[in-house]
C-alpha cells in the first residue's frame, strides 16, 4: 500500500511539475545589448511573450522547441527548452525595406502612446526635411516655412508659437536640443545618421521631466556587428538642392569596439528670394564595451548658414509666392550660426539586479541674425547630467527607476541698430542664467501575465535669472524668476489578452514654463504673477503588434485640459509678452493601420494608413476685451489623413506617400481660415551589389507631384503694423524633383 501511495506521489508530482515546464532568461544582441521586445515563442502553438525593458522573458513551453525573433536579427530556435536559458541574437545586415513594425519596447515603461519611427520612414523621401517624416505620425504636426524655419506641434500643443518648436522637449541620445526657456531645434541635425525617432505624445514621459505636449527622442544606429565599411550619398534636385553625406565605419565586434565619423552638407538655393541655405556638420559615435558595462562616446558639430524669406500676406501668397517678405528681402535678413553637441555615457552593470546609467553632456551655440528690425547676437553654453538607477532587473513582476537630471544654460544675448543689415549701435545687453533639475521615478507591476500597472512621477524646479548690462537707457530689467516645484504624477493600467494585443487607460499630468520673455511685462519688468501652463492628459486605446498577421492597428482616444494657458500677445513688430488668458481643451483620435496587401519572401507590398481626428477649443479664452471662449484652437487642422503605399520586388522597391490637411484657423477670433491641401509624393529606387564588397541604391523622387499650391506654415494672429497686409502665409513647395546615388564599399 505504502509503495503504491509512493508511486501516485511520484506520478502526481511528475505531472505537477510537467505542467508548470517553464524556460526564463534574458535576450541580448551580440554586442551585447538587451534586446527589449524580442518576440519568444512556442513552436506550433500560438502562444508567446514578449521580452522586457532588460531583454528578460518568461514562458510556459512544458517542453517544446521555442523560437527567438527581433527585427533586423537573425532567428533562433531551441529544442525542447528547460530552465534558465540566456540566448544571444546576430544581426542581420541592414536593409532598406524591412518590415515596418510597432516597437514596444518603451511603451512597457513609460507610456502606451508611444511611437517610433524606424529607418523606412525616415529614408520616405530625400531626408532633407523632417516635416513629410513626423507628419506620418497621428497626433503629429510640422509646419515648415522653411528648412531653417519650423514649428512642430503634438496634439496642438505649440501650435501657438510664433517662430519655432515650444512646449515639446527633444533629445538628440540623451542629449537635450531643447534650451533653458523651452525653445526646440532638431532641423538641423542631419538624419544620415539617425536610427529612429521616438515619439511620446501628451504629458506621458516621467523621466524626460517638464514637456506638455511630449518628447521626441533621436537616436542613433549601432553598427557593432557589421563589418567596417565607407558610404556616401549624394543627392541632386530642384532649386540647387546637393546633399552629400559620407560615413565611416570601424568595428571590432571581439573587443566590442565600433567607430563611426559622418560628414555632411546640404545646399539649397531655394525656392524664394533670400532662401539659400548652407550646412555643414561633422558627427562622431563611438561605444566601447567592457565586462561592467558599455561606454558611448557623441560628438556633433553643426554650422549654419540660412537667409529668411519670412511670411507673406494674401495677396503675394496668391500671386508672387516665390518673392521674399519685403522687409527681409530689403536687408538680405539671415542667420548664421554653429553648434556643437557632446555627451558621454556609462551603462554600468553593478549586478544581475541593478544597473546604473550615467550621461554628461554640452551644448554650446553662437548665432548671428541680421532682421529688418535690428540685429541679434546670442552665445548660449549649457551642460548638463543624468543618472538612472535601475532595481530589480531580474524581477519577473516588478522593476523600479529612479534618477535626476539637472541642467545650466549661461544664455548672452545682444540686439544693435541695422543699417541696411550692418552692424550698428548696441540696443541691449543681456544675460541670462536658465535651471532646471527633474527627479523621477517610474516602476512596472505586473499582476499577472496579463494585467500591469505602470506609473511614475516628476518632480520638477525651474529657475530664470536676468541681468541687464545696457545702462544707456537707464532701464534695468534684471531680476530673478523662479516657478513653484511641479509634480506630475502618471500612472496607467494595460490588459494583454494575448501577446499581440493590449488595452490601456492613461492618466497623466504635466506642464512647460514659459520662457523668459514671456514672464516679462511691457515695461520690462518681471511679471511674477505668469505661470506655466499645466495639463491633465486621460486616454484610452488599443494595439496590436503581431507581425504574422496581415494587419497591424493601433488607436487611442484621449482628452486634455490646459490651464493656464500662455497667450503671445504682440506689442511691437518683434516683442511679444506673454499672458495666461485661460483653458483649452483638446481631445482627439488618432489611427494607425499597417496591411501586408502581398507578401512572399523579401518580396512586399504593404499599405500604411494614418488618421488624427483633433477637435480641440478654447474653453475660456479672454484676451483683452475679446473672449474667444468656444472657438477652435489655432493652428491645428481637425482632420489629417496620411497613406503610405510600399512596395519591393526583388531589388527594385518604391513608394508613395498621400497626404491630406483640412482647412485651419489663422486667428483666435477664427475669422480667417486656411484652405485645405492634398500632397502626393513618390520615389522609387533599385539596390544592387557588385562582387560581395560593392553595394549600390539608385533612386529618385517626385515631391508635390500634382503641383498643389498650398501654405506649409503659417503665420498665426499675424499683426499689420504701418498699413501693411498681415502676413499668414509660408508658401509651400511646387512639384519639385531629386535624383540620388548611395555608395557603399565594406572592407
Amino acid at each position: 500500500m505504502k509503495q503504491l501511495l509512493s508511486l501516485l506521489l511520484i506520478l502526481s508530482f511528475s505531472n505537477f511539475a510537467f505542467a508548470q515546464t517553464y524556460t526564463f532568461g534574458t535576450v541580448k544582441s551580440d554586442f551585447p545589448e538587451p534586446l527589449i521586445g524580442a518576440t519568444v515563442s512556442v513552436v506550433g502553438t500560438e502562444q508567446g511573450v514578449v521580452t522586457d525593458v532588460d531583454g528578460n522573458y518568461r514562458i510556459a513551453n512544458n517542453g517544446k522547441a521555442i523560437e527567438f525573433k527581433y527585427l533586423g536579427f537573425e532567428t533562433l530556435r531551441l529544442e525542447n527548452p528547460n530552465g534558465e536559458h540566456n540566448v544571444v541574437l546576430k544581426e542581420k545586415p541592414y536593409t532598406l525595406h524591412d518590415d515596418f513594425f510597432i516597437v514596444i519596447d518603451k511603451r512597457i515603461r513609460s507610456a502606451h502612446n508611444y511611437s517610433v519611427l524606424p529607418r523606412k520612414i525616415i529614408q520616405l523621401q530625400n531626408q532633407t526635411n523632417l516635416q513629410s517624416i513626423l507628419n506620418t505620425t497621428p497626433g503629429v504636426f510640422m509646419h515648415s516655412g522653411a528648412l531653417n524655419t519650423n514649428r512642430i506641434t503634438i496634439r496642438g500643443i505649440g501650435s501657438r508659437s510664433p517662430f519655432s518648436t515650444n512646449k515639446i522637449k527633444a533629445y538628440l541620445n540623451n542629449i537635450p536640443l531643447t534650451n533653458g526657456s523651452g525653445e526646440t531645434t532638431i532641423e538641423d541635425v542631419d538624419l544620415s545618421f539617425i536610427k529612429n525617432i521616438e515619439i511620446w505624445k501628451g504629458p506621458t514621459a516621467s523621466l524626460y521631466g517638464a514637456g506638455l505636449g511630449g518628447v521626441v527622442l533621436m537616436n542613433t544606429e549601432i553598427r557593432n556587428n557589421e563589418k567596417p565599411s565607407i558610404s556616401t550619398n549624394n543627392t541632386i534636385g530642384s532649386f540647387g538642392l546637393f546633399r552629400n553625406a559620407t560615413n565611416l565605419h570601424i568595428s571590432q565586434p571581439e573587443n566590442k569596439f565600433s567607430l563611426q565619423v559622418n560628414y555632411n552638407l546640404t545646399n539649397s538655393d531655394g525656392y524664394r528670394e533670400n532662401n539659400k541655405y548652407q550646412r555643414e556638420g561633422f558627427t562622431l559615435l563611438s561605444h566601447v564595451g567592457f565586462e561592467s558595462g558599455v561606454l558611448n562616446i557623441f560628438a556633433n558639430y553643426t554650422k549654419l548658414n540660412a537667409f529668411i524669406p519670412s511670411s507673406l500676406n494674401e495677396e503675394d501668397y496668391l500671386n508672387e509666392p516665390t518673392k521674399a517678405a519685403f522687409t527681409w528681402g530689403s536687408v538680405m535678413g539671415f542667420e548664421d550660426y554653429d553648434r556643437l553637441l557632446a555627451g558621454i555615457s556609462f551603462d554600468q552593470k553593478i549586478n544581475k539586479s541593478t544597473q546604473i546609467k550615467y550621461a554628461v553632456f554640452l551644448n554650446n551655440r553662437q548665432s548671428y541674425e541680421s532682421r529688418p528690425f535690428n540685429i541679434l547676437t546670442e552665445n548660449s553654453q549649457s551642460i548638463g547630467a543624468r543618472l538612472v538607477l535601475d532595481l530589480f532587473r531580474q524581477h519577473y513582476n516588478w522593476k523600479l527607476s529612479i534618477g535626476t537630471e539637472i541642467f545650466k544654460e549661461d544664455y548672452n544675448w545682444e540686439t544693435f541698430v541695422t543699417n541696411d543689415g550692418e552692424l550698428g549701435a548696441p540696443l541691449s545687453i543681456n544675460e541670462e542664467d536658465r535651471s532646471y533639475s527633474n527627479f523621477f521615478a517610474e516602476t512596472q507591476y505586473r499582476f499577472n501575465q496579463k494585467f500591469k500597472l505602470n506609473a511614475g512621477v516628476n518632480f520638477n524646479t525651474t529657475q530664470y535669472n536676468l541681468m541687464d548690462r545696457f545702462s544707456p537707457d537707464s532701464i534695468d530689467i534684471s531680476g530673478d524668476y523662479s516657478f513653484d516645484p511641479v509634480l506630475s504624477p502618471r500612472v496607467t493600467f494595460s490588459y494583454t489578452p494575448d501577446y499581440n494585443l493590449d488595452f490601456y487607460i492613461l492618466a497623466s499630468h504635466g506642464f512647460s514654463p514659459p520662457t523668459l520673455e514671456e514672464t516679462l511685462a511691457p515695461d520690462g519688468t518681471i511679471n511674477e504673477d505668469i505661470q506655466p501652463e499645466r495639463a491633465w492628459n486621460f486616454e484610452i486605446g488599443s494595439r496590436s503588434y503581431r507581425s504574422r498577421k496581415k494587419w497591424q492597428y493601433e488607436i487611442s482616444l484621449f482628452s486634455m485640459q490646459v490651464n493656464d494657458l500662455l497667450v503671445a500677445r504682440r506689442t511691437a513688430l518683434d516683442q511679444f509678452i506673454g499672458v495666461n488668458a485661460g483653458k483649452t481643451i483638446h481631445s482627439g483620435l488618432e489611427a494607425h493601420l499597417k496591411y501586408s496587401i502581398w507578401k512572399k519572401r523579401k518580396n512586399n507590398l504593404d499599405l500604411h494608413l494614418n488618421y488624427t481626428f483633433s477637435n480641440y477649443k478654447f474653453k475660456e479664452f479672454v484676451d483683452d476685451d475679446n473672449d474667444f471662449s468656444g472657438n477652435e484652437l489655432t493652428g491645428t487642422p481637425p482632420h489629417v489623413v496620411n497613406a503610405i503605399l510600399f512596395f519591393n520586388y526583388n531589388k527594385l522597391y518604391a513608394n508613395i506617400n498621400y497626404n491630406f490637411v483640412d482647412a485651419q484657423p489663422l486667428t483666435d477670433a477664427n475669422t480667417i481660415y486656411s484652405n485645405a491641401y492634398s500632397l502626393l509624393h513618390t520615389k522609387v529606387g533599385y539596390k544592387f551589389k557588385i562582387e560581395k564588397n560593392w553595394e549600390f541604391d539608385v533612386n529618385a523622387g517626385v515631391n508635390n507631384l500634382l503641383d498643389e499650391k498650398y501654405a506649409s506654415m503659417h503665420q498665426i494672429n499675424a499683426g499689420s503694423f504701418g498699413g501693411s497686409l498681415p502676413r499668414y502665409y509660408y508658401p509651400g513647395l511646387p512639384r519639385n524633383f531629386y535624383l540620388a546615388l548611395d555608395v557603399k564599399y565594406i572592407f
